[in-house]
């Protein structure tokens, strides 16, 4: 929490110029290319050595790093990429003010926030990388595949926001979608404990048939989630469930389709069988699915 509010206080403090350099790094990076002091001060039309300083002090300031020695090579980090999106955000006025974390997950960090016209909102910031390489590729074979993490992520945070803008108007309980800048997403916040942290529930059959009735929703409207469980499930504090995390979607149409639909049900089917011992046989709840979406 604190790096991030440290990143929020740069938002107002570095100049044009510097947004400048760093957006011009992305694109680089993007590109699978580090950036070199002279690159840049011909990209921009600036003085070498006004780029050289430039790109000293955004060293210690933690925005950029250089892998193979100061002065050779620059590449971005999640520090610079959180500024970006955060300035991005700010300068429209969608978000004022960034709060308390209020989730944590192997991919992305969560906090509340504000947008201008005072609403509260979740501000999702994606990490990918953070665990191990091998959740990388994972990614990769989802259709994510990037040159590096940074790529990774915000291909991620695209993939997300343009499911929960599929589903959400569609009335899946998903968050409501508001932006996306780079890694970042916004969405409304929603209050809400995982399921996976639930020991009882007054009534778990109900909310299990609820669920399976979400994701027969969301595959009518021709999304799979492909990664569902109880770690991605919140239960509201009046007993409602909202599905979230879904930067691994797949169409119906995918040709892995029914297997991955077969694997979220699995997952939850499972889940309420151990944890409250109410059983649903999978292939009784994929009867009434396979003949939706084109499966």
């Amino acid at each position: 929490m604190k790096e991030l509010r440290r990143i929020a206080s740069l938002v107002g403090s570095l100049s044009e110029v510097e947004f400048k350099v760093l957006e011009t790094m992305e694109r680089m990076a993007d590109g699978g290319r580090a950036s070199t002091p002279e690159i840049l001060a011909r990209s921009l039309g600036l003085g070498l050595d006004y780029v050289e300083g430039m790109l000293e002090e955004l060293n210690k300031r933690r925005l950029v790093w250089s892998p193979r020695g100061r002065g050779r090579e620059y590449l971005l980090n999640f520090s610079s990429l959180d500024l970006l999106a955060l300035h991005s955000a700010s300068r429209r006025g969608i978000l004022t003010h960034i709060g308390v974390k209020v989730g944590v997950g192997k991919e992305a960090d969560i906090y509340a926030g504000m947008t201008g016209e005072g609403s509260a909102v979740g501000v999702k910031f994606y990490r990918i990388g953070r665990t191990s390489i091998k959740k990388h590729k994972r990614f990769r074979e989802a259709g994510l595949g990037a040159a590096n993490y940074l790529v990774s992520s915000k291909k991620a945070a695209q993939r997300e926001i343009q499911a929960l803008r599929i589903l959400h108007p569609k009335g899946v309980p998903v968050p409501a979608p508001v932006y996306r800048n780079r890694h970042m997403v916004i969405t409304s916040l929603i209050e809400g404990e995982l399921l996976v942290d639930i020991r009882s529930l007054p009534d778990p059959e109900t909310l299990l048939s609820e669920i399976v009735r979400s994701v027969k929703l969301a595959l009518e409207a021709g999304v799979i989630h492909c990664d569902l469980s109880a770690y991605n499930i919140l239960v509201t504090p009046d007993g409602r469930h909202v599905i979230i995390d879904w930067p691994q979607w797949v169409k119906p149409s995918h040709p892995n389709a029914e297997s991955y639909l077969r694997r979220d049900i699995e997952n939850v089917a499972s889940f309420f069988r151990r944890r409250f011992g109410v059983f649903r046989p999978v292939e009784e709840v994929l009867g009434g699915f396979l003949r939706v979406g084109g499966l």
